[in-house]
């Protein structure tokens, strides 16, 4: 892998020094001697392509550094918030100020749940691009060259997991992952996977929905029983009736139920 980015890198370097040297030298002689303008460009040219292979070189470090950069994000600002505190607090009360915001999150439901969604939102992510990395070295025989991963666009959190949306590189399709959803689903610690076109006019855009939970499982409770009189102390009354659990116990009975009035017909009108 190393030496394949290596000769990427030489090339980049040869194109792109090229490239800048002829453009360069045609700008420039136009303002100055040709032998000057020839030069200057190719001065620049090998700036240009240093530069160039020095990114192609480095790329995978790159990628590494973006694909982490939220995490990486997130701790430069605790880090520099901490010290922060710690130079214009004493310690003991740096140290309380920014256990708040933890006890905030661990304590307070709402914040807790919206925190832990996001958080396998994140998770997600790179369990998804783990997953393909194996997926695209299995059918192409090996890592001799850079894998073409999908590139992860966005992820939110849903009821019932978590919903991400990728874009397929040339030489990957959705019909690649027919049978693998269950190596996904182990991969990113669920119960279920489903992989589906985001668009039907787009094949390269991809949805995954990442299944954690049945959020149908729960009780829902209904408001209509509030609208029936309550019969518990009728001796006819059958407890065995289900009733959700949120209201008091009702029974129903469908000679309690009135009859509708028959609508009246309209004169010289359609029925």
């Amino acid at each position: 892998m190393s030496q394949w980015y290596a000769r990427r890198a030489r090339i980049a370097f040869i194109c792109a020094s090229l490239g800048c040297w002829i453009a360069a030298g045609a700008v420039l002689s136009a303002f100055m001697l040709p032998l000057y303008a020839v030069g200057l460009g190719l001065a620049a040219g090998v700036l240009l392509g240093l530069v160039t292979a020095l990114v192609v070189r480095v790329w995978p470090v790159l990628r590494a550094l973006w694909w982490w950069s939220l995490e990486i994000t997130i701790a430069a600002v605790v880090v520099a918030a901490v010290a922060r505190l710690v130079r214009v607090l004493p310690w003991w009360l740096a140290l309380i100020v920014a256990l708040l915001p933890v006890a905030g999150v661990l304590l307070v439901g709402p914040v807790r749940r919206f925190v832990f969604a996001w958080s396998w939102c994140v998770v997600d992510r790179h369990r998804l691009r783990l997953c393909f990395t194996q997926i695209v070295r299995a059918s192409h025989g090996g890592p001799s060259r850079p894998l073409s991963l999908p590139l992860m666009l966005w992820a939110r959190p849903t009821p019932a997991g978590e919903r991400v949306w990728l874009w397929l590189r040339p030489g990957l399709s959705l019909e690649d992952l027919d049978g693998k959803t269950g190596r996904i689903a182990v991969g990113c610690a669920a119960s279920e996977v489903r992989v589906s076109r985001a668009r039907p006019n787009l094949s390269a855009l991809v949805r995954v929905d990442v299944t954690r939970r049945d959020p149908l499982t729960g009780l829902v409770p209904s408001p209509l029983s509030l609208l029936l009189p309550a019969r518990s102390a009728d001796p006819d009354w059958d407890a065995a009736v289900p009733v959700s659990p949120a209201v008091s116990l009702v029974g129903l009975d469908l000679a309690d139920v009135p009859e509708p009035p028959a609508p009246e017909p309209r004169a010289g009108g359609r029925r």
